[in-house]
């Protein structure tokens, strides 16, 4: 199947875009938490700044000898203070200013000597969105006498002007320290995170669309921290994948050069036996004895090529499905493998003294359950548990027993959960357990081998089998007292 071909993003779809509108939106949302309470500051110094204002004007009324002054003064006085009329308490008496001969109608009263954060917000959010031109009464006292009390009568339409003008003000110094933060942050995360990841993507890209390229490896470089460590673990995983990519081209290459000369080395065994077995029929004792050797070599290549055949096919065989016990199945394995001559079991020289007609002498206990079915391939599972069980004898164990552990385990459909039990096979052998090295490549093809001589494709064939059955073989323990496996099966019954 052709794969997309993928690329970068235009920029105002990247990340450098998103991180750009971020920054400047994160910034404006705290503003808003700064305007209300400077709107509320404002409005407290604009009504404190005209009561000063009103206290002066009233201060020129009480220079005056008999504390009266012209009307024309007096407006001028109280226009240049910004309010329609001021009364200063002062000893016991009154002195009033006023534009008019009536008093203003009052619509709200407000006292400044009553202060509170909360209520000063929300009465300096009111004044903001007010739209009537109401007459406020202000009473407080003014910075420059605190021992008097004032008050004055104000429009409050020139203070909704005012702190209206204050916040565009206020919105666009802010919008100012948002772009210029949002332009100091984007640069260095765009230094620093994005133009990395980018450089990172495009490598991605590169590798993806010719894995076996190898000016496509990405190189590690020096930075040391969270990117760093993530590049240099990239290039890590792209050298291993091409190891695996060059080591899968020549398993194939292997599995098409095999398939090719699979007939002609059937053939050529196949005459190989007819001539070994006319020398069974020799009067010469030497050549008689050496015929069993000749006819051991000869199968033991077929069973090669076959494993090697088998390992090289790109998908495994279909299965032919059938319901069958399991103790059933590995009481034939057991009972074939007995019926095995000694020489079948040795991969060491022949010698004149060993026995042709010697059944094995090895034991195989099974404890499994009568009543667990699988719902598999026969001859599939054969192939698999026969190489569990034969690869220990082969490795010099004379005991192997086969166990179980039951074990319940969920499987999520896409459409409901289907609950699936599933049992687990322990096959534990005496043997000398398993190698370090072949630990370490056990389930790899030609490195996994724990004997002399071995191919290394058993357990490889053997773990390929089983996951076709939804299934899982592991190395549960080894050591010198043996090794343990473990094959993971679903059941039916």
């Amino acid at each position: 199947m052709e794969r997309p071909h993928l690329k970068l993003p235009p920029w105002a779809k990247s990340l450098s875009a998103r991180l750009l509108v971020l920054t400047v939106s994160f910034v404006m949302l705290a503003e808003i938490f700064v305007f209300a309470p400077s709107v509320a500051r404002f409005r407290i110094d604009w009504l404190k700044a005209h009561l000063d204002s009103g206290y002066l004007a009233a201060l020129a009324l009480e220079a005056t000898p008999d504390q009266m002054i012209p009307d024309d003064l007096e407006k001028q006085l109280l226009s240049n203070a910004g309010i329609e009329a001021v009364i200063l308490r002062l000893e016991g008496r009154k002195l009033l200013l006023q534009r008019d001969d009536m008093p203003a109608k009052v619509d709200k009263n407000v006292d400044l000597t009553d202060f509170s954060i909360p209520m000063a917000v929300m009465e300096g959010l009111s004044t903001l969105s007010q739209t009537d031109d109401r007459m406020l009464r202000v009473v407080g006292m003014p910075s420059m006498a605190p021992d008097f009390e004032i008050e004055i009568l104000v429009h409050e339409k020139s203070l909704t002007d005012a702190m209206r003008n204050f916040g565009w003000r206020v919105f666009g110094l802010s919008l100012m320290i948002s772009f210029f933060t949002a332009g100091l942050v984007y640069f260095a995360l765009n230094r620093l995170m994005v133009r990395p990841m980018r450089s990172l993507t495009r490598d991605m890209i590169r590798f993806r669309e010719n894995p076996q390229d190898k000016s496509s490896l990405i190189t590690p470089g020096v930075r040391d921290d969270e990117i760093g460590v993530a590049r240099q673990e990239l290039a890590i995983m792209q050298q291993d994948i091409q190891a695996m990519l060059n080591q899968r081209r020549r398993l194939a290459a292997l599995g098409t050069a095999a398939t090719k000369i699979s007939h002609d080395l059937r053939n050529a065994l196949a005459t190989s036996m007819l001539m070994t077995e006319q020398l069974a029929k020799s009067q010469d004792d030497e050549v008689r004895a050496v015929v069993p050797r000749l006819l051991s070599s000869m199968e033991r290549a077929v069973y090669i090529s076959e494993q090697t055949l088998s390992f090289a096919r790109e998908t495994p065989p279909p299965r032919d499905l059938a319901k069958f016990t399991l103790i059933e199945l590995i009481e034939e394995i057991r009972d074939q493998v007995l019926l095995q001559k000694v020489n079948g079991l040795s991969d060491g020289p022949l010698t004149d003294n060993d026995p042709q007609d010697v059944p094995c002498t090895a034991k195989i206990e099974i404890d499994l359950p009568d009543d667990v079915v699988l719902e598999a391939d026969y001859d599939m599972l054969f192939r698999a548990f026969s190489n569990l069980i034969r690869n220990p004898l082969e490795a010099g164990a004379d005991m192997v027993t086969v166990t179980f552990n039951k074990k319940l385990s969920h499987h999520h459909a896409e459409e409901s959960d289907v609950k699936r039990s599933f049992i687990e096979v322990l096959i534990k052998d005496n043997g000398p357990g398993l190698p370090e090295k072949a630990i370490k490549n056990l389930f790899v093809p030609f490195a996994g081998s724990g004997r002399k001589g071995g191919t290394g494709l058993g357990l490889a064939i053997a773990r390929e089998l089983i996951s076709t059955h939804h299934g899982d073989l592991r190395l549960v323990a080894t050591g010198p007292d043996g090794a343990v496996f473990g094959v993971k099966l679903p059941y039916i019954g």
